[in-house]
């Protein structure tokens, strides 16, 4: 039986992103591999220059989600004129993109995808258990994080802490998530999201299929790399299975 903390994930805006195209950007409905890693990180007061240390991190996370409230997509289209010479913005990592020839200017036209309104419970562990960071560490950090911490990115503050202290012990991903009581949610039947493989896995008789989650992250190369199987399904609240939460 394995410890899994609970995080509560809600706020004015979401986003978990996913494969995207050119510089429209959508939002998965549940957190990321990497989205979970770079929050743990940042709670943990890691630097994005520590690359093996984040790689390693996000092999040994373990976790599910599941969308209590489902809230609405917002899509908020940015259109900015980059006359020739200007620097459009960039992630720091990256650096400026300069426009370069040509008279006139462009149009740097974006699609940024976000979730308004929604709540999302996360159940995580980390294995092997022993290694550091310890997840009293995480759950620590967490509750007193380095720096503060963002739903996907910077413009999606919580509003309301992450983690409060709640743990579950379960035997499986999928039965901890079913420990977690919903966040206002009026339904009995909720969408989540859980390993497909590992000891951990969970009951696959749940799931309605097994995909590929592009959502692995390359942080020494700093590049989107890498696939998991997960099983998703409708998780039913009504029956809990055995376990126990605190």
């Amino acid at each position: 039986m394995a410890t899994f903390l609970v995080l509560r994930l809600q706020g004015p805006l979401m986003s978990f992103g996913s494969v995207s195209v050119d510089e429209t950007r959508p939002t998965h409905p549940l957190p990321t591999q990497s989205q979970l890693t770079g929050l743990l990180a940042n709670a943990l007061g890691w630097r994005a220059r520590e690359g093996a240390r984040l790689n390693r991190l996000q092999e040994r996370l373990v976790f599910g989600a599941r969308r209590d409230i489902p809230g609405e997509l917002l899509v908020d289209y940015q259109n900015a004129h980059i006359h020739k010479g200007e620097a459009a913005w960039r992630a720091r990592a990256a650096g400026p993109l300069v426009r370069a020839g040509g008279d006139g200017y462009e149009n740097a036209q974006r699609w940024r995808h976000y979730i308004a309104d929604g709540a999302v419970s996360v159940v995580l562990t980390l294995e092997p258990a022993d290694e550091e960071p310890t997840l009293d560490q995480v759950a620590r950090a967490l509750e007193r994080p380095a720096r503060p911490l963002f739903l996907g990115r910077v413009s999606c503050p919580p509003s309301f802490f992450l983690h409060c202290g709640e743990t579950v012990s379960a035997d499986s991903v999928s039965e901890a998530l079913r420990l977690v009581p919903p966040l206002g949610a009026d339904r009995e039947d909720l969408y989540a999201e859980w390993p497909a493989r590992g000891a951990l896995a969970g009951n696959h008789d749940l799931a309605l299929r097994v995909q590929e989650r592009a959502d692995l992250r390359d942080w020494v190369n700093n590049l989107h790399t890498g696939w998991r199987l997960v099983a998703t399904g409708v998780l039913s609240m009504a029956s809990e299975s055995g376990g126990g939460r605190s």
